[in-house]
């Protein structure tokens, strides 16, 4: 029997057409929009999306109530319109190993459902605004946990504000003997990141009332950590713009942001947070870039803004650290191991209960185009610094460089209570040491009010291109243009085109064209008419000498240091 041969029609090979043009089509991200008025809840019972129940849709991949299910092969975006959105569960999901039989360990499993929202796959979460867009802890527990134990986990934030995240510690009961005092030492489970947390987060640590002062400073916290987590094998990053984070505390680490993963934000803000122990604004464990940041009037007993560890590299870069508190580095500290890059940035108004009331540093930093101004520490040592303070224990030369940095201002012997009167007659102490021997390079241009700097002329800090004890006559800390406050350079300030040129380094802090050659410190003064300037490097001339104290700064200690004490009586 004769059989035609088989064809298709060309309805039904456009058909096919289209079916394997859609399956050839990428996955689409699934946008989860969230109601601010929704429960926060882990089940739907109100016929809303709750931020909860989004972000166990997106870590899921399975639709929770109304919320659409997020998918796997793509980065799903939760998005949140304005409003402001209350978080209502404070159960968390870090606890003790009870299953350990005399070892002190922590049970962490990321939970979701309750307590902070558990972050364990990619996500973009966009507001509307960090000025419309606000998400409350109520004190209840911290707000996002970015955490797993395998897989690459890429989380970025952008347009809210995050606050009253509060992580409180739990006590495992007394310690061994202390060697350092009679005091008794206690066993507590810490948790890390008052808004925030990137890994695991938590640790069980020995506390020992006893070791104060110079080990704060540190960076101790007056803790010792027997049982360091396990940071897992998982990758994860995290990308913040447009966030504000304020007004958070965490009994332990990183009172806003803690990061044990590598970090990026830009045009962030974080403020008013406070930490127990280490890093009051920021504890920062991974490399991180932070630009066009705002870090201001935040509190902890090591790095009251930024606290920074391991080995990584740190790059700070348009950023203004200020009124920030801590025994050690006011602004910042940063541990042996890591490495600094600070550049067109301004450390202003900070305090520092022992040293280092702008910049504590036991590890490498370099500075460049950087103002440091009117930072008081309580330390009445001559050799100490509040300014800059580099320990230098068994560091390798040269850990620390300085170019095109403006150093006014800064005092010791501060106390609290003092008034502008008092303060101003404070002894100097732009830079200073604690250990011996300073490992500080510099790379030229760099302008210090009093002679304080002088110090490091045994290895060849100053040189023709350096000024010492020179009034550099700069403005108070104000919105000068740009996203962040700076202190001008007055009309005549002998800092106008002293720098040393960068061609990496166009612009100032503001994004201002930096001249040629260019002012020194983190503003550039534009002008075609620098004003003559009779001085030396190499410690030379003095002009003025003390640089001039902002006068509204003693009313904003005033307000910052009520702040201060109000909060740490209140986490008590």
């Amino acid at each position: 029997m004769n059989r035609k041969p088989f064809r298709l029609s060309r309805k039904a090979l456009f058909g096919i057409a289209v079916l394997a043009a859609a399956g050839a089509l990428p996955v689409q991200a699934a946008t989860i929009t969230v109601d601010p008025t929704a429960v926060d809840e882990a089940a739907d019972t109100d016929g809303k999306c709750s931020l909860r129940e989004a972000v166990i849709s997106a870590n899921s991949n399975t639709a929770v109530g109304v919320c659409v299910a997020g998918e796997s092969a793509v980065t799903d975006v939760i998005s949140l319109p304005a409003g402001t959105y209350t978080l209502a569960n404070g159960t968390s999901d870090e606890v003790e190993d009870a299953s350990t039989v005399g070892i002190l360990d922590v049970l962490n499993t990321p939970d979701p459902t309750i307590g902070d929202l558990d972050i364990t796959e990619s996500v973009t979460i966009t507001g509307a605004g960090s000025a419309v867009t606000t998400i409350d802890a109520a004190s209840l527990d911290r707000i996002f946990h970015v955490n797993a134990a395998t897989g690459t986990i890429d989380v970025a934030i952008s347009g809210v504000k995050l606050t009253q995240g509060y992580t409180t510690a739990v006590d495992l009961g007394a310690g061994p003997a202390s060697g350092s005092g009679p005091l008794e030492t206690r066993y507590w489970l810490r948790r890390a990141g008052g808004a925030l947390a990137v890994g695991p987060a938590a640790a069980v640590v020995l506390v020992d009332p006893n070791v104060t002062g110079q080990a704060n400073s540190e960076g101790r916290g007056g803790s010792q950590k027997p049982l360091e987590p396990d940071e897992g094998g998982a990758t994860l990053t995290l990308r913040l713009d447009d966030v504000v984070v304020d007004g958070n505390h965490a009994d332990g680490d990183g009172g806003g942001i803690y990061t044990a993963a590598a970090m990026a934000a830009t045009g962030v803000v974080v403020s008013n947070n406070n930490a127990l122990t280490n890093g009051g604004g920021i504890y920062n464990e991974g490399n991180t870039t932070i630009t066009g940041t705002t870090i201001t009037e935040n509190a902890a007993e090591g790095g009251g803004g930024i606290f920074m560890t391991g080995s990584n590299t740190v790059n700070i870069i348009g950023t203004t650290l200020s009124l920030n508190r801590a025994v050690g580095g006011g602004a910042i500290s940063g541990r042996s191991g890591m490495t600094l890059n600070l550049v067109n940035s301004t450390l202003s108004g900070n305090i520092g209960d022992d040293v280092g009331a702008g910049l504590y540093t036991n590890g490498s930093a370099n500075l460049n185009f950087v103002t440091i101004a009117n930072n008081f520490a309580g330390s009445d040592s001559a050799t100490q610094g509040s300014g800059i303070n580099v320990f230098p224990a068994s560091q390798q030369a040269n850990a620390v460089t300085l170019k095109n940095v403006l150093l006014a201002g800064n005092k010791r012997s501060w106390a609290e209570g003092m008034d502008a009167t008092q303060i101003a007659a404070l002894p100097s102490a732009n830079c200073g040491t604690t250990g011996g021997g300073v490992p500080v390079t510099t790379l030229g241009g760099n302008l210090s009010s009093d002679t304080t700097c002088d110090a490091w002329l045994n290895i060849g800090f100053f040189n023709s291109t350096d000024f010492s004890n020179v009034d550099p006559k700069i403005g108070d800390l104000a919105d000068n243009g740009g996203p962040t406050y700076t202190h001008a350079l007055a009309a005549d300030s002998p800092a106008q085109g002293r720098g040393m040129t960068d061609p990496a380094i166009t612009v100032d802090q503001r994004g201002v064209g930096r001249q040629t050659p260019p002012d020194i410190g983190a503003f550039e003064l534009v002008t075609t008419d620098p004003t003559p300037f009779s001085g030396g490097g190499g410690g030379g001339c003095a002009v003025g000498g003390e640089g001039r104290l902002d006068p509204t700064l003693p009313a904003m200690l005033a307000a910052a240091l009520a702040l201060f004490g109000w909060r740490r009586r209140a986490v008590k």
